[in-house]
């Protein structure tokens, strides 16, 4: 993601295979890094085999969302601070494509203010 001039850590990285169509895949998980980037900064990526699940967690250490605001987060045109358009680009429409992506293929998708700051988002497939 340095290519894109984003701020993205990978800290670990198993191996793992889901069952899901990879340009989907690529464009949802495209979707919440850069937003994660954007929005928090920076990022770091991790994905786990734990038991039958494939976890991927994006943790930024942004402002986050404020709590009334996660279950708005994957709304089409959702946006935190509408006055921020302006400075920072996108229509509102990452997350809401990523989530469609996700759950179209079987996964789930999680979002949750980190201790501190920052957003935890949590994406977790069956492994194949």
């Amino acid at each position: 993601m340095v290519s894109l001039g984003h701020a993205v850590t990978i800290d670990h990285l198993d191996h793992v295979s889901v069952k899901a169509g990879a340009l989907g895949l690529r464009r949802a998980l495209r979707n919440l890094i850069v937003n994660a980037a954007t929005h928090g900064k920076n990022c770091t990526v991790s994905l786990s085999g734990r038991g039958g699940q494939a976890i991927l967690t994006i943790v930024d250490r942004g402002p986050g969302i404020p709590p009334d605001l996660l279950n708005k987060a994957f709304e089409p045109f959702f946006r935190v601070d509408p006055a921020r358009t302006q400075l920072i680009p996108g229509a509102g429409l990452g997350l809401a494509i990523a989530k469609e992506i996700i759950e179209r293929y079987g996964g789930t998708i999680t979002l949750e203010n980190r201790q501190g700051g920052g957003l935890v988002q949590t994406i977790s497939f069956s492994r194949e």
